[in-house]
């Protein structure tokens, strides 16, 4: 049996109107709320991070190097008022001190996250490696005095915390940088690196006095077991009595290879 359904006119044209204006209200309300079409939740977020180190000539003013992942935009607070939105900034300490500095980084969405490390100054030589992330231009402190372009820029595979990478894959490119040293002291080099995993070594690494010559290290860097990430590796050494400047060369050795995030510590 089919059951009929009366409507009368003048309900019907309520019922039409109702919606009508339902309708019209919600697009006008929440059409701003909802995603647009294929878009992704923002699910990786900024994560602030930072290094620093001394000038060689004068201890006060301080060099930092931006760490941070996911991030476009920086905001520094050095204290007392002191500021800054570079990426990598430099800032003149008033003297001997340990001074809290903090780093907000932000990403296109707004999303933020911050770091407070204390920076150590100190009146004394603290060796530190010019373009320590390879994303100089131009590629000068690593020239050794033999050229402005020694290697090439690489991202794949991506590089450790932000840092640059420098692919060295022929004779004519190399890594040459000569920096200042405390004499008779002991030393901790760390780089990051990947390479084919066939051929002689990843690189002939040596390290020097830079005026007498005398070796302190001189060694084959070995392959890396795969060729897709980045792996550390540290050597140490101790300069002479009388060293005041150290030298540190990386050549090619008939393997392609690729270098990032180089740094310098005293361990003694």
């Amino acid at each position: 049996m089919k059951t009929k359904v009366k409507f009368f006119r003048k309900t019907t044209l309520l019922l039409f109107t109702a919606i009508f204006a339902v309708s019209c209200v919600g697009t006008d309300v929440f059409r701003d709320d909802l995603p647009e079409t294929g878009s992704k939740e923002d699910t990786v977020f900024p994560e602030a991070n930072f290094d620093y180190t001394a000038d060689q000539d004068d201890f006060t003013v301080i060099y930092f190097t931006d760490l941070s992942t996911e991030a476009n935009s920086y905001s520094w607070d050095f204290g007392g008022g002191a500021t800054s939105t570079d990426r990598d900034p430099q800032h003149t300490f008033a003297g001997e001190g340990t001074y809290a500095v903090t780093l907000t980084a932000s990403d296109a969405n707004g999303e933020t996250s911050t770091i407070t490390l204390d920076v150590i100054v100190v009146d004394e030589l603290v060796a530190a490696f010019e373009c320590p992330d390879f994303l100089c231009d131009p590629r000068t402190p690593w020239g050794g005095g033999r050229g402005t372009s020694t290697f090439s820029g690489s991202s794949s595979p991506t590089p450790p915390e932000g840092n640059g990478a420098a692919k060295i894959s022929s004779s004519s490119q190399f890594l040459d940088q000569t920096i200042r040293v405390v004499a008779g002291a002991q030393y901790e080099i760390k780089f990051w690196y990947v390479s084919k995993t066939t051929g002689n070594s990843a690189g002939q690494l040596l390290i020097e006095d830079a005026d007498t010559g005398d070796d302190f290290l001189n060694e084959d860097v070995p392959l890396t077991s795969q060729s897709t990430a980045y792996v550390e590796y540290s050597v140490r050494f101790a300069t002479g009595d009388t060293t005041e400047n150290m030298r540190f060369n990386i050549e090619y050795d008939g393997t392609e290879c690729r270098y990032s995030k180089i740094s310098i510590d005293r361990i003694d």
